[in-house]
């Protein structure tokens, strides 16, 4: 029987076995070798876990080794008693100095000292280690007036509002670029590096906290890193500005880095959770090309216990299998679930029948990047609430969405087209167990693991090589490197306003350039001239207008895994315009079912004809096709509208707006003005002091009925007035919305 194997049955051990057990755990952690000290402390985590079957009278000699090696936050959550004084000091010394009722275990403790020290700190530690508790940690401390946090996603962004909302009294939180700091308490800005770059007229900012900061590197093919090194650069030219990077599973960094900011490199794998592993990818049944059969997939499914993520490779990936595995639970006539408010919510906003519905019904979640934020946000609530038990998930789950999942299933080994390396691994692993949630995780793995290999994030705003010009030109000019000078001295040439636009616009400087005279030939073209050269969103030529500017940019600031997911530009022409006009999702996704319904009809009648064409008829005669082709369309229409109408083409029609006014400006000519309707798109044609409403995540259909009544009490109102109000007014305002408004509303103010 091995180590276990005896904890799983500690209550039966013989007393002779029990010291053995507890003399070789104690004598692992007092090795001289990390490797053994981890094997021991994953045993007493292991004890921790079956901590109710462990003999009272022996749990006070545990209880002594479980401080020893500073498990503070258990000792708290188990109420285990410490008899010896010394051992309730060093307890004491463990409790948060700022977070009321909160325990530091002992590398917390000695992490927080190091940040609140004020140096600057590069932390690597596992993805149970609490890292993100350090930052509350920081911002109760008060010793910080200004906090820039960069982090990778709005969900996360969201997830840490919500956290330091009860910190108002010390620091205005400040989520959009509108926003204004405040001049009589701290600010905390808790922004994506994107948005960190458009703020206008920050403060002077004493820290700044970039969470998952391998996101640097290029290496790691992340098509924002370089808006993120140039957001580095940024706050760091105030030489007083301090940094904390935080993220996981990282061995080295840029040599150099730390010696240049006096900074320190904190790496550890101390872990309060420990991960089982089960390897079953020699097992399962694969189909052609890999997939594991659905068959093996939905029976490891069936038999597992506790809360599941399911890593898959891409959103079509986890929703196809998602919806599979709910029609194999309704088939077994697993009892239903319908009190989820979502589920209503889907039913009365889409106008179809969307299979999401039917999954949470099933208890089934689906978490992709793609979705409205409302939507992702409110399933990880669920999930973290135990109303979900599977939830079906992409690389966005290993991005710092905290959930309570105590598996993972490690169904694919790709993320989008690319093979997930060792680095992408631990991570997705690290989300099995939550700290103070599950001692012990688990992962199942239906592909086999990569090989371990070490991982250095490389930072190009420091190595400078390899460097893009748009982060270069950020540099100050006596930190450029020698064998970047020329490239360099080649931009400060340009004409100081063209400099202005090309950095301000954040995308590849060679491409802006390149596009210049393209642009200057269409506006000295009287033919061409209207094509690039227009203002009104009501022009009869906007889909024209549009096609040709998409045209323009699309191949040219497109990076990444977004080369592999490129649309034509008339379809993107027809979906903004039809946007535009429309304001309105669900008729897109109706307009895109109809479309799906009749391409069906054509090919299996003869005689098809539009004039017939009844959707209703369709449904009842087709109910599972339209049900397909309802699912095809949201995740359609939910993708361009997430990853390109708030992005994307905002962007575009910003950089072509701002080259083409700089050339009628040096040509003397009249310009257009797109950066309103840019505006307008990525911020779903919602009046300015709302829209701090979609950012927090509250549905679009809540928004409507709250403006529907109440517009004329909010319309001269600032964004944060307007928060105020409807926190004061919230029981009338409830009044008018769907118990799926009202949790949202409540969750996010």
């Amino acid at each position: 029987m091995d180590f276990f194997q005896k904890i799983d049955n500690i209550a039966l051990l013989e007393p002779n076995d029990q010291f053995d057990l507890f003399q070789a755990i104690s004598n692992a952690l007092n090795s001289e070798s990390t490797e053994t000290q981890t094997v021991g402390r994953n045993h007493l985590i292991k004890i921790i876990d079956v901590w109710e079957t462990v003999p009272t009278a022996l749990k006070p000699m545990w209880e002594d080794l479980i401080e020893a090696v500073g498990f503070y936050p258990y000792i708290e959550k188990y109420k285990m008693t410490l008899t010896d004084l010394d051992a309730r000091i060093r307890q004491e010394y463990h409790r948060s100095d700022y977070i009321f009722d909160k325990s530091l275990h002992s590398k917390q403790k000695e992490l927080s000292e190091l940040v609140l020290s004020k140096r600057n700190v590069v932390v690597s530690a596992p993805t149970s280690f609490g890292k993100s508790l350090l930052i509350e940690e920081i911002v109760a401390s008060g010793i910080y007036r200004n906090i820039v946090i960069i982090q990778p996603t709005l969900a996360l962004l969201d997830e840490t509002r919500i956290k330091l909302k009860r910190y108002s009294d010390q620091y205005k939180i400040i989520v959009r670029t509108s926003q204004t700091a405040s001049t009589e308490k701290g600010n905390i800005f808790l922004l994506t590096a994107e948005r960190v770059l458009e703020y206008p007229d920050m403060p002077h900012i004493d820290l700044l906290i970039i969470d998952e900061f391998y996101k640097l590197s290029k290496q790691r093919e992340d098509n924002r890193a370089n808006i993120l090194n140039i957001a580095f650069l940024r706050m760091m030219r105030n030489p007083s500005c301090h940094f904390y990077l935080l993220g996981p599973n990282i061995d080295n960094i840029s040599p150099g880095f730390l010696e240049k900011y006096d900074a320190v490199f904190y790496k550890t794998g101390y872990s309060l959770v420990y991960t089982e592993t089960e390897n079953l990818y020699d097992i399962v049944k694969k189909k052609q090309g890999g997939k594991v059969s659905a068959e093996d997939i939905f029976a490891v499914l069936d038999k597992t216990e506790d809360q599941s993520l399911i890593f898959c490779s891409s959103p079509s990936t986890a929703r196809k299998l998602a919806f599979a595995y709910c029609n194999h639970l309704e088939d077994q006539g697993i009892q239903r679930n319908e009190d989820i408010p979502l589920i209503q919510w889907i039913h009365e906003n889409l106008g179809v029948e969307w299979s999401l519905a039917h999954c949470l019904a099933n208890g089934i979640g689906v978490h992709d990047g793609s979705m409205p934020k409302h939507i992702t946000t409110s399933t990880i609530k669920y999930f973290n609430d135990r109303k979900l038990r599977f939830l079906f998930c992409t690389n966005t789950i290993i991005e710092g969405v905290n959930t309570s999942a105590k598996n993972v299933i490690y169904y694919d080994n790709k993320i989008g087209t690319r093979n997930v390396d060792y680095f992408d691994y631990s991570n997705i692993r690290g989300r099995a167990g939550r700290l103070m949630e599950h001692c012990v995780g688990r992962v199942i793995n239906l592909k086999k693991p990569p090989q371990a290999k070490e991982m250095t994030v490389d930072i190009p705003a420091y190595t400078q090589n390899p460097i893009d010009d748009e982060v270069l030109v950020n540099i100050e000019k006596a930190e450029v490197k020698s064998f970047n000078m020329e490239r360099y001295q080649h931009f400060e040439s340009l004409p100081d306003a063209l400099k202005v636009i090309l950095k301000r616009n954040a995308v590849s400087i060679k491409d802006q350039l390149e596009l210049l005279p393209i642009i200057r030939k269409m506006m000295l073209d009287p033919n061409g001239r209207g094509d690039i050269v227009w203002r009104d969103l009501r022009d009869k030529k906007l889909y024209g207008h549009l096609c040709v500017i998409f045209d323009l940019v699309k191949e040219r600031f497109v990076e990444g895994n977004d080369k592999n997911v490129l649309i034509s530009t008339k379809w993107m022409a027809t979906q903004t315009v039809s946007y535009i006009y429309n304001k309105n999702i669900r008729q897109m996704i109706n307009d895109r079912v109809s479309y799906y319904a009749k391409e069906h009809l054509k090919k299996i009648t003869n005689n098809y004809s539009d004039i017939h064409f009844s959707m209703k008829q369709f449904i009842t005669d087709y109910p599972e096709v339209a049900r397909q082709l309802a699912d095809e369309a949201i995740e359609t229409i939910f993708r361009f509208q997430k990853n390109w109408l708030q992005y994307k083409i905002p962007k575009w029609l910003n950089v072509v707006d701002s080259l083409q006014k700089y050339i009628a400006a040096e040509e003397g000519i009249q310009a257009g003005d797109y950066s309103f309707i840019a505006e307008a798109i990525e911020n779903e044609f919602t009046d300015a002091n709302i829209r701090i409403l979609t950012e927090f995540g509250v549905p679009s259909s809540a928004i409507r009925k709250i403006l529907d009544r109440y517009r004329h009490r909010l319309k001269d109102l600032t964004e944060d007035q307007v928060i105020s109000a409807i926190i004061r007014n919230r029981q009338l305002i409830n009044r008018c919305l769907t118990p799926y408004e009202i949790e949202s509303l409540e969750r996010c103010l």
